[in-house]
């Protein structure tokens, strides 16, 4: 269970890239607060990013991580930094059907010690070699 954390951005260069592309993310978390970030319980570990994939409609259900990174905090639990999550060269694309979706987002999750993680997350369209600068959309949705 997760819920949201309002001391964590995430900035895509891009919410758009093809298959065996990548996208690139700032991430920023700057707690406002004040205090160390040396309690054992609720101590900010460090903050993972990954981009994934799930699928949903009226068959399986699918969800793969398919890139990870993670940021280390300082004692106050703060941190920020640039990612690279590369798509793999044999991922699916983003697919918006009457049977199938097959959906993408890139989560950066804040890894807290013994309490629940928080967490922001984008959503991202992945598309097919040369899809860029035609589709705005998941396929088969009309391009741009």
């Amino acid at each position: 269970m997760t819920s949201y954390d309002p001391n964590l951005e995430i900035h895509l260069q891009s919410d758009i890239a093809e298959v065996g592309g990548h996208f690139i993310c700032d991430v920023k978390r700057s707690p406002s607060d004040g205090e160390a970030n040396d309690s054992t319980f609720g101590q900010v570990r460090a903050v993972r990013i990954r981009l994934t994939m799930f699928t949903e409609g009226r068959g399986d259900v699918d969800t793969k991580d398919h890139a990870n990174a993670q940021l280390p905090v300082d004692e106050y639990g703060m941190t920020s930094g640039q990612v690279r999550l590369d798509i793999p060269t044999d991922a699916p694309i983003s697919y918006d059907g009457s049977l199938i979706r097959v959906r993408w987002y890139i989560e950066a999750r804040t890894d807290i010690a013994m309490k629940r993680d928080q967490k922001s997350s984008a959503n991202v369209l992945v598309l097919p070699v040369g899809g860029l600068g035609r589709y705005t959309y998941p396929h088969p949705l009309p391009h741009a």
